[in-house]
């Protein structure tokens, strides 16, 4: 003959074990209160901070790769132009447009009335700024 157990046991028949630890909820009157956390609030912010996190460090990321390529492109395009002379690291030159090729001086645009088209910087890694 089978004993019954009291309301307050949590007794599972099928599998004949107590499984009280297992529900999301107090089973007896005098057991503590089981508060589950909202967890959504902290996930939606740390999923705002950290998208804007990642935005910021994106636009970031986009405008040093504009500036590498334009700096690339830039020292590039003096280096294939035509000059006869070494250019000394900290001076500015001059790039004009010439009939068959773009060339260096460092005749001032004001002194000339050629085409000019732009000042570039020679720094310490060897790359021109445009001034």
């Amino acid at each position: 003959m089978e004993k019954n157990k009291p309301d307050r046991v949590v007794w599972d028949e099928t599998h004949e074990t107590y499984f009280a630890k297992l529900l999301p909820y107090a089973s007896n009157l005098s057991d503590p209160i089981i508060d589950i956390p909202n967890v959504d609030a902290f996930k939606k912010k740390g999923v705002d901070k950290v998208t804007k996190q990642f935005q910021a460090e994106l636009k970031d990321l986009q405008n040093r790769i504009k500036s590498f390529v334009e700096m690339a492109s830039e020292t590039q395009k003096v280096y294939e132009a035509h000059f006869k002379f070494e250019p000394i690291v900290g001076e500015i030159y001059h790039l004009y447009e010439g009939k068959d090729k773009n060339f260096l001086s460092l005749v001032e645009p004001s002194e000339w009335k050629k085409q000019h088209l732009g000042s570039f910087r020679l720094n310490s890694d060897f790359k021109w700024e445009r001034q």
